[in-house]
């Protein structure tokens, strides 16, 4: 096979980072503390390309529940007023010059394709859409939010507007005059009920009961509490791990405040057929356009089946597998609260590129 000069920039490097988002850069910061090059010694790759890559995706409006001061990666505070909440472009901008002064260049628009012990040897071989490559670790470091997750009767369902997940929704005129259904209600859900309530007749259907915390205490960010209580880093006892990543902590927008800025609630959703939403414990609801905020997976297909388990959930213990040599980086609860975070990946970062740099 003919190199590209893609390719040539991951031939015989100690570390392959998949992933350049904030798990990936966290990654390369402390592989450098580390005394790893960047281009040299480790590489980053990612599936997007440099325009595509995921906060620029998000909706206009949104903004991070945690304050500028608690939105930084390791070594480069967040730009700006500390106490303000950024916007999601300002994030996407404050990851680009991250990267830029650290002197990592990511290799945008290739695509991880699997990754396997080489044969006869201790070394890693990842199968990229650029060709296959031989290497000591492989970090994957691309989050839990690769790939939009739909109930199985999302297929079913038809509507006579608009049929979203939240991750294709970009503003409230984007969807049409008439009522909205909205599907999860976790963060992300309520935040676009918030928003589209204003012009638009919103339901929002709610699961299982999720704790709720205000974005402020005292006049003071929730996260400056969490932080200095220690709470944000305190490690997961094993056991608790499973429970706790499947309760999403919802801060900022309670459901009290929702009712009183005229958003309807109702239970479950348990099905649907063509435009009809049955409800658990309550009638039905027939929208003129639905919003999916049912989450993501974590996009690990990729990654071998002998450490993926129920619903690819990725087996690892503090980011380690039980291949020799393959990392994971970025996921909720993977060492702590704090570990999908901006504010905390950077912790479980060094914790890794510790091992990595003491393994033969």
């Amino acid at each position: 096979m003919t190199q590209t000069s893609r390719s040539r920039g991951m031939t015989h490097k100690r570390v392959i980072v998949v992933g350049a988002g904030q798990a990936g850069l966290a990654m390369g910061y402390s592989l450098l503390r580390n005394g790893l090059r960047p281009q040299e010694d480790f590489v980053l790759i990612d599936s997007a390309h440099r325009d595509e890559r995921s906060w620029r995706s998000r909706w206009r409006s949104l903004t991070l529940f945690t304050s500028a001061r608690y939105s930084a990666l390791p070594g480069i505070p967040f730009p700006g007023d500390p106490d303000r909440y950024p916007r999601a472009d300002e994030v996407d901008t404050y990851l680009g010059g991250y990267a830029d002064q650290l002197g990592i260049r990511p290799i945008w628009g290739t695509r991880a394709l699997s990754v396997a012990v080489s044969t006869g040897s201790r070394s890693l071989t990842l199968r990229t859409s650029d060709g296959d490559f031989e290497t000591r670790n492989v970090v994957a470091a691309t989050g839990p939010f690769s790939t939009p997750q739909f109930p199985p009767f999302a297929e079913r369902t038809r509507v006579p507007g608009h049929n979203l997940h939240s991750s294709e929704y970009t503003h409230p005129e984007q969807v049409p005059p008439g009522s909205v259904l909205i599907v999860g209600s976790g963060n992300t859900g309520r935040q676009l009920a918030a928003e589209l309530c204003r012009s638009h007749d919103v339901t929002l259907a709610c699961g299982s009961s999720q704790p709720e915390l205000p974005q402020r205490l005292m006049g003071r960010d929730i996260f400056a509490w969490l932080k200095h209580s220690g709470l944000l880093a305190a490690p997961v006892p094993a056991f608790a791990r499973a429970d706790v990543s499947n309760r999403e902590l919802v801060i900022g927008t309670s459901l009290k405040q929702l009712h009183d800025l005229g958003v309807h609630t109702v239970g479950r959703v348990i099905g649907a057929e063509e435009g009809v939403f049955q409800i658990e414990h309550g009638p039905s609801v027939s929208p003129v356009s639905v919003i999916w905020a049912t989450g993501f997976d974590p996009g690990a297909a990729w990654l071998p089946s002998e450490i993926r388990g129920k619903r690819g959930v990725v087996e690892q213990r503090r980011g380690t597998t039980s291949i020799a040599g393959l990392f994971v980086l970025g996921m909720p609860w993977m060492r702590s609260r704090g570990s999908a975070l901006l504010t905390g990946v950077g912790a479980d970062a060094s914790h890794l590129a510790r091992i990595i740099k003491d393994r033969p």
